[in-house]
Parts: C-alpha cells; sequence; structure tokens
C-alpha cells in the first residue's frame, strides 16, 4: 500500500476517505429520522421509543468497549481490522433496509420489531465504524498526512451527511420509506467496500495484546484521554441533539417545505466542505485544541439565533453559518484522538486504536441515552401530540429553547476540559525540561 518512501497514493488514500460516506449516510439517516418516523407515521409513542433509547443506549454503550477490546486482540492473515469491515458491512444495510419496512401497524409489535432492528443496525454499524476509524491513526501517522487525510474524510462524511441529514425526510415522503432506505444502503455498502481498496495494516502492530483488566487501567490513566472524551462527549451531544431537533424545528416551529428543509441542512454542509480543508490547514499551524474551542464558540453564537429566527431563509442562513465549526469539529477532533492513542504507544508499546475508539463510542453512545432523556422529557412536559399537525405554543417553545440554549451548557464543559487538556501538554513539557536540567 506505501511506496519505496513509505507514502500512500493518493488514490488510496481517496479511497480510505470514502468510507466516510457510507458511515455518514446510513448513521446520520438513521439518527436524524428513525424515531421521528415511528413516531409520525408508524404512529408509535414517542415518549416510549424515547425511554426505550435511554435504556438501550446504556446498554449498547457497553458494545463499543467490546468491540474495541476485540479488534485489539484479533489476529488474523487480513489484519486486525479489515476483516470485521468486510464481514459485516453488508448485514448493516440490511439491517437498515429492514428497519424502514415495519412489518406490522400495531403500535406494541411496531415498537417491538423497532427496538430488534435498532440493536441488530447499531450492532453491525459498532464493528465497521470502530474499526474504520481505528485504521486511521495507524495508517497516517505525521500531522500533515493526518490533517489532509481527515479533510477527505470529512468531504465524504458531509456528502454523506447531506443525503443522509438534508435529504433523508424529503426522499422518505417522496419515494416512501422503504425505497429510500433500499438505496441508502445500496450506496452506503458500496462505499464500504471501496474503502477496504485504500486500507492496509501494519502486521508489526499485532503485538501481544493487554488483558481486559490492564487494557481498561491504562485507557483511563491517561489524562489526556480522559480531557478528550470529556470535550468530545458534549460536543456530540450537542451536535446530535441538534440534527435530531431539526427535524421538528422544521416541522413545527419554522414550517419549511421539503425543498427548503433540504436547504436548510445542506447549507450547513455545503458550507463545511471548503472550510474542513480550511480548518486542515490551519490545524499544521495553530494547536488543534485551541481551535476546538474556537469551534464551541463559534457553534454557540451561532445556535442562540434559532431562539428568534422567524423565516425559512433566516433559518437557512443560520444553518449556513453552522457549517463553519461543525466542519472543525469533524476534522479537529480526528486529530486530537489520533495524538492521545500515539502518547499512548510511547507509553505501553502498542498500537491500541481499537480501545480507544471503543470507549470514546461508549461515551458517545451515553450521550444518546442523556439525548434521549431530554427529549423524554420534552415530549412529558410540553405537552407535545403527534397527532397535531400544529403544536401549541409550549410545545414550539420547548424546541426553540433546546436548539438555542442547551449548546451553552454543553460546550461550556467541553471548552473547560479542552483547557484542562492543553493543561496536561504543559505540565508533561516542563517535566521534560526539568528532567533535561
Amino acid at each position: 500500500m506505501k511506496d519505496k518512501e513509505g507514502n500512500v497514493s493518493f488514490a488510496r488514500k481517496i479511497a480510505y476517505s470514502s468510507n466516510q460516506f457510507g458511515i455518514n449516510i446510513l448513521w446520520q439517516a438513521f439518527n436524524t429520522i428513525a424515531v421521528f418516523y415511528y413516531v409520525t407515521q408508524v404512529k408509535v409513542s414517542g415518549t416510549v421509543l424515547s425511554d426505550g433509547m435511554i435504556v438501550y443506549g446504556i446498554v449498547n454503550a457497553f458494545l463499543n468497549v467490546m468491540a474495541g477490546y476485540l479488534s485489539d486482540r484479533t489476529h488474523t492473515r487480513f489484519g486486525r481490522r479489515i476483516p470485521y469491515i468486510a464481514f459485516m458491512s453488508l448485514p448493516l444495510c440490511l439491517a437498515f433496509v429492514l428497519l424502514f419496512t415495519p412489518m406490522t401497524t400495531n403500535a406494541y409489535w411496531a415498537t417491538f420489531y423497532f427496538f430488534v432492528l435498532v440493536f441488530l443496525f447499531d450492532f453491525f454499524f459498532t464493528f465497521v465504524a470502530l474499526n474504520m476509524g481505528a485504521l486511521y491513526p495507524e495508517m497516517y501517522r505525521s500531522l500533515k498526512d493526518r490533517s489532509n487525510v481527515s479533510a477527505w474524510q470529512q468531504l465524504f462524511g458531509i456528502l454523506g451527511m447531506i443525503i443522509g441529514v438534508a435529504l433523508v425526510k424529503s426522499l422518505g415522503q417522496t419515494l416512501g420509506y422503504p425505497m429510500m432506505a433500499l438505496a441508502f444502503a445500496t450506496i452506503g455498502g458500496l462505499t464500504l467496500y471501496v474503502s477496504l481498496w485504500g486500507s492496509f495494516e501494519d502486521k508489526s502492530y499485532q503485538t501481544s495484546p493487554f488483558d481486559w483488566k490492564d487494557a481498561f487501567v491504562e485507557t483511563f490513566s491517561n489524562r489526556k484521554f480522559l480531557r478528550f472524551i470529556t470535550a468530545n462527549f458534549m460536543i456530540q451531544l450537542a451536535t446530535t441533539m441538534f440534527t435530531t431537533l431539526s427535524s421538528y424545528f422544521t416541522q413545527y416551529v419554522v414550517i419549511m417545505n421539503g425543498i427548503t428543509g433540504s436547504l436548510f441542512l445542506g447549507s450547513i454542509f455545503i458550507v463545511a466542505i471548503p472550510m474542513s480543508f480550511i480548518w486542515a490547514k490551519i490545524a499544521q499551524r495553530i494547536a488543534t485544541s485551541v481551535l476546538t474551542m474556537v469551534s464551541a464558540i463559534l457553534f454557540v453564537i451561532d445556535n442562540l439565533f434559532f431562539l428568534v429566527v422567524r423565516t425559512p431563509m433566516e433559518v437557512i442562513i443560520t444553518g449556513a453559518v453552522m457549517g463553519i465549526p461543525i466542519a472543525g469539529f469533524m476534522v479537529l477532533l480526528n486529530i486530537l484522538l489520533a495524538d492521545v492513542i500515539d502518547e499512548d504507544e510511547r507509553h505501553t508499546h502498542r498500537r491500541r486504536e481499537g480501545m480507544y475508539y471503543g470507549v470514546n463510542g461508549f461515551l458517545v453512545r451515553l450521550g444518546m441515552s442523556v439525548q434521549y432523556a431530554i427529549m423524554a422529557i420534552y415530549f412529558w412536559s410540553s405537552g407535545f401530540n403527534s397527532h397535531l399537525s400544529v403544536q401549541g405554543s409550549s410545545a414550539i417553545l420547548g424546541i426553540r429553547l433546546m436548539m438555542g440554549l442547551l449548546p451553552i451548557v454543553f460546550m461550556g464543559f467541553a471548552t473547560f476540559a479542552l483547557l484542562r487538556y492543553r493543561s496536561v501538554r504543559s505540565e508533561r513539557r516542563a517535566a521534560a525540561l526539568s528532567k533535561s536540567s
């Protein structure tokens, strides 16, 4: 996969980066519309689904840790990560199609069916996405390569998001949700297999792995990682809340049709595409943690406008500006986690991407439970009624407050954690200087 100088060809970088299209078109479509579809189309109780997703998110969070631990311990002639991607991408796509093809209209059985298919989809998705991500720090070791590849990943990821977030609702309404799911699964699956052509592993990293206890101890004794996952948890919670609430915002607060709704979400990602390369360029000159804090501040400022926007055009403009911090998060968080893993290798003499991506995924999935807990409180307290096409004033106010004010809390915690992340670097630099003197 590398030439004699150890460089990866541009074509293989692009092929590997394309995995983000397949991952995002499936995940973002699921995250944006799955609950919305079952609440508004299948007429399942939103409170019941939200309560169930809280419990499910907690249980499923442990799946990420298990997947990461197993990935680090896997030894095959094809590598540690690639076999999981090759064998689980197809069932992942099948589960996605079946999720949007409910076999019953009975509310009880539709709820049961929903959770079974969500588990299957998430099980396969976890193994595929985690191992795709774990290849990145191992394949690309320099800051320049990581910044450039991360930018290309985000380009493909954004294209997947444009379809998975901005078009999923309108395509579902136009084509029917089962046909939309089949189209998304076909395109996403093909992209995942194309990305395998650009993927490779260094077999020298298949060293003797830690046992379960030592793997956890070493992971959670890494102070930089603890600060990183705190910041990432809050950032992911804020952004996933935004994508989930966007469907309700354009349906009930500022009513937008399929075209204007797609323009709103699409504008975010259209702006984010060029901004990804700009963030990647700046990251080679300014500390990644500082740039992530800048993105958090920009995210908060832009979200405040959702408290006051009244027209579809105002919503679209606000969404376009949102593309700037969103692109920052997408590029910079990848680089931060790769740096954390490099530091762990210097300490443990092992490449443990699986464990770090697994624990990171564990906390991000717990964020899903927090997200659905917030939504459950909203459904319970606001008077929201899925059978009404026009919601009451308290339900509309609740959506505005969650869009505009909650990010201040989440990003405040994220910024504090990133400041602490930088303090770890300063402490270690001071210790190194002290030893040398």
